[in-house]
């Protein structure tokens, strides 16, 4: 029942910090400065100057990492990535961290079955 994990994609986590703590873990995907602005400037269409304010605007990446309890190195090429990525997958697929949670659903909805049954075959007889 259910997913073992959920992904949000919050840019401005670390910078707000008050959702990290409804959060088992969090993940951050960094690169290197100078890849960082090349990127930022190649997506958004933005000049040097731009790129380099929006980029001063957020916390500093060794900040962050201090705040992520996964880190992904995007400074390599895709596959390099990709396989961080599904190791990580792989690491959160096994963990059982879920089982509490799920068990304690599980026995929710079974006593509330369990409820549900004896008022009707209470009302019934």
């Amino acid at each position: 029942i259910g997913y073992h994990y959920v992904i949000l994609d919050i840019p401005l986590l670390f910078e707000t910090r008050g959702l990290t703590r409804f959060m088992k873990y969090t993940v951050l995907v960094y690169c290197d400065p100078p890849t960082q602005l090349v990127r930022l400037m190649k997506r958004n269409g933005l000049g040097v100057a731009e790129a380099e304010a929006r980029i001063s605007s957020q916390l500093p990446l060794d900040e962050k990492r201090k705040w992520a309890t996964h880190v992904i190195d995007n400074c390599g090429d895709r596959e390099s990535t990709r396989r961080q990525v599904l190791r990580l997958h792989t690491q959160l697929e096994d963990s059982l961290h879920f089982l509490w949670a799920r068990l304690a659903v599980g026995t929710a909805v079974a006593g509330l079955g369990g409820l549900v049954f004896l008022l009707i075959r209470h009302f019934i007889s």
